[in-house]
């Protein structure tokens, strides 16, 4: 028995509207991820210059005393 071409055009039709819903969710998630992978990014990258700031000021602070008593 064949199918009509009214049947298969209405599953494809169905077909199509489950797999955009899905990519929608899946783009939604995409978007959410770069987010939170951005944020984080950033936290680590400011927690980095932070360190390198304070081992800066250890050097400047300590180069002047070594210098006074050379």
């Amino acid at each position: 028995m064949a199918l009509e071409n009214s049947e298969v055009l209405e599953n494809l039709t169905k077909q199509l509207q489950e797999v955009t819903q899905q990519v929608n969710q899946l783009t939604e998630t995409r978007v959410k991820l770069m987010g939170a992978i951005d944020v984080l990014t950033q936290i680590e990258d400011s927690k980095k210059e932070e360190g390198e700031a304070a081992t800066a000021e250890v050097v400047a602070e300590e180069t002047p005393a070594e210098e006074a008593s050379e």
